[in-house]
């Protein structure tokens, strides 16, 4: 999702600015001047502002997806244990607690590692 949404940015600096500028400097009445100098600046500078966090929303919502969906618990584990799932779950932490992204790396590893190296009587209790 996110190779296709670089290819849209680069389409749109390649085909959208150069004529926007193009008709800015050629075309445009004095009316469209706002329209023809923000399209340029928002497609720089705030194309990712909008479609970054929509796809996170599309990861999360995939991860979770695929968690509802295993049946069992070796699906379940094959679910966590996946890249794309420890991707989304440090996303989610690090903008949750508004946090940078290497210290939710961290937070996420002492947490899998907590679960796995405890035993199943003591998963359900609360952190030391």
């Amino acid at each position: 999702m996110m190779i296709k949404a670089m290819i849209v940015w680069v389409l749109g600096l390649c085909t959208l600015v150069p004529y926007a500028i193009y008709y800015l400097f050629t075309q445009a009445t004095r009316d469209e001047y706002a329209l023809w100098i923000i399209l340029p600046l928002f497609w720089i500078f705030g194309f990712w502002g909008v479609v970054g966090p929509m796809l996170a929303a599309l990861k999360v919502r995939s991860v979770f997806k695929t968690i509802e969906t295993a049946r069992s618990p070796e699906e379940l584990r094959a679910t966590l244990s996946s890249v794309e799932t420890q991707d989304a779950v440090i996303d989610l932490i690090a903008s949750e607690n508004r946090i940078p992204r290497f210290l939710a790396a961290r937070v996420y590893r002492m947490l899998v590692k907590h679960l796995v190296d405890a035993p199943d009587g003591q998963r359900a209790a609360s952190p030391p």
